[in-house]
């Protein structure tokens, strides 16, 4: 699946020009992110219940028209953010002890991706279709919550971790990484489909599209020989509005 993915981004840089008109533009777009969480019997104290939040993309966009006005591939290179809010109503109803929880639990992701989708022109309506790979370059988690437990106590929490993208396996020992439920570190790879419906305005492309991460964002860790990934499933799905204007018609 892997190798077939970077099949496909090279191809798209690869065309031969003689074959293929080239439009470039420039596109931005809110998006409605989310993270599916999976986790295994022993530790579903880490599977957080998730909403969407709110976040933004923006990049370049090149498109190669290769079968007249009927087909075409696009594809670029996208600034994006990723992310959840976590569902404090569900929180409340997961543990116990937690007699009202009130404020603000999200984490956001930070990447560089570039999509590549097979485009369906049917007018100036269009569906496309592809794979994306996204590279990590950071994110936070904030908590920003009141906890009111069944004795009556409060607990106020304010704090925020710098989430780190790594490439493997993590090396160093987590045992004192923090209160955080989530481990301060994501899978900087990650990969997926995306599926979309757009339609021109002269030379504004506006586009809703559907993106589904296939990638784990769990990392392993190397000091944990009893952990397994798979173990604890986080997958990125997002939908997105976005305009784009291309320099040509």
């Amino acid at each position: 699946m892997k190798r077939t993915f970077l099949w496909l981004f090279i191809l798209a840089f690869t065309i031969p020009h003689s074959f293929a008109q080239i439009k470039f533009g420039v596109k931005m777009g809110l998006t409605a992110t989310n993270v599916n969480m999976k986790a295994a019997t022993n530790l579903q104290d880490l599977e957080l219940p998730t909403a969407r939040t709110i976040n933004y993309d923006g990049g370049i966009v090149l498109e190669y028209n290769i079968m007249g006005d009927l087909l075409s591939l696009r594809s670029g290179l996208d600034f994006t953010q990723k992310g959840f809010n976590v569902d404090l109503n569900q929180i409340k109803q997961k543990f116990n002890d937690i007699k009202e929880i009130s404020g603000d639990w999200k984490a956001k992701f930070q990447y560089l991706q570039m999509p590549v989708n097979l485009v369906y022109h049917i007018g100036n309506f269009n569906i496309n279709a592809g794979p994306y790979l996204a590279y990590g370059l950071g994110g936070k988690e904030i908590q920003d919550l009141k906890v009111v437990l069944n004795d009556n106590s409060v607990q106020n929490i304010n704090q925020s971790y710098d989430l780190k993208p790594v490439f493997g396996s993590i090396q160093e020992d987590l045992s004192n990484a923090g209160d955080s439920l989530l481990i301060q570190y994501f899978n900087g790879l990650d990969y997926g489909i995306n599926l979309g419906f757009g339609f021109n305005i002269k030379q504004v492309l506006v586009n809703v599209e559907y993106q589904q991460g296939l990638a784990n964002i769990t990392p392993d860790l190397a000091n944990e020989p009893n952990f397994n990934p798979s173990d604890l499933l986080a997958k990125h799905n997002v939908l997105s509005l976005e305009l784009t204007y291309f320099f040509q018609k």
